[in-house]
């Protein structure tokens, strides 16, 4: 067991240094900052202090959601094709590690960057956000670490699509993966939509249609679960059941992502 851990964190740890060592990061670093930058133009616009602290902590935390999704996508669909093409997996596979713990050690290696990268982004956040006339909440720190939630279950779709399909489809079907998760919660009232809509028995039709939504809201990822943008802006107080419930849920849906990944790493043909 210790053994599968060194060999897991191994690969965990070679994991971040090429992820580091990818200009792409720090590129996406540098347009989130300058994008939180560029949110003060449109804060200016208001006349209140606080509508302007609002509308920035607003745009600089959905900054680092869209270009921390953008990097996690990124690099989790690239990091086996990279190994594949540049025939290090082959040197990898060929030691006692199974194929399970590469992809433990690429996952967790790729939760340690999106850390890093938050980290830098978030504390960069702060300190603008403070410097600007703004304080530094509970809620605001609470926001950022369901950020890392939710950036880590995108980097879990993403790894499972680098194994499953080529990099540039893989990146494809992820986003899409991503964009529709943050609309989860809206397949339940199309649903209920569907049904006021019969005014009467529901037919063969309906009935599968929302035996479908149905599906698809189980299957999907609720990635609004992990959304404290709105709450933090406005210093909400967010239930600390909310937090525990949201991150078991991330956790389960991560371990899910995971085992496909592993088991459709293992009947590749290599």
């Amino acid at each position: 067991m210790k053994s599968k851990v060194i060999r897991t964190l191994a690969i965990a740890e070679n994991t971040i240094r090429e992820s580091l060592r990818n200009r792409i990061v720090y590129a996406l670093l540098g347009t989130t900052a300058l994008v939180m930058c560029l949110s003060l133009v449109l804060g200016w616009v208001t006349v209140e202090a606080e509508d302007k602290l609002r509308i920035v902590a607003n745009l600089c935390l959905s900054a680092i959601v869209l270009f921390g999704t953008i990097a996690s996508i990124f690099l989790g669909t690239n990091l086996i094709y990279q190994e594949v093409q540049q025939r290090t997996i082959y040197t990898l596979l060929a030691r006692p590690l199974s194929r399970g713990e590469f992809i433990a050690g690429k996952y967790l290696g790729l939760i340690a960057v999106n850390g890093i990268c938050l980290l830098a982004t978030g504390s960069f956040f702060l300190v603008f956000f403070m410097l600007n006339g703004g304080e530094i909440t509970l809620t605001l720190v609470e926001a950022l670490y369901m950020t890392f939630i939710e950036l880590s279950v995108v980097t879990g779709i993403a790894l499972l699509f680098s194994v499953v399909a080529h990099p540039i489809e893989g990146a494809v079907f992820a986003f899409v993966v991503t964009m529709v998760g943050h609309s989860t919660g809206d397949l339940i009232t199309l649903g209920e939509e569907i049904v006021a809509r019969e005014k009467g028995e529901v037919g063969l039709f309906t009935t599968l249609t929302l035996k479908l939504l149905d599906l698809l809201y189980i299957v999907l990822p609720n990635l609004s679960n992990f959304n404290l943008r709105t709450e933090a802006a406005a210093n909400l107080a967010v239930p600390t059941s909310f937090l525990g419930q949201s991150t078991l849920y991330a956790m389960v849906y991560m371990l899910i992502l995971y085992l496909l990944a592993s088991w459709s790493f293992s009947r590749k043909m290599l």
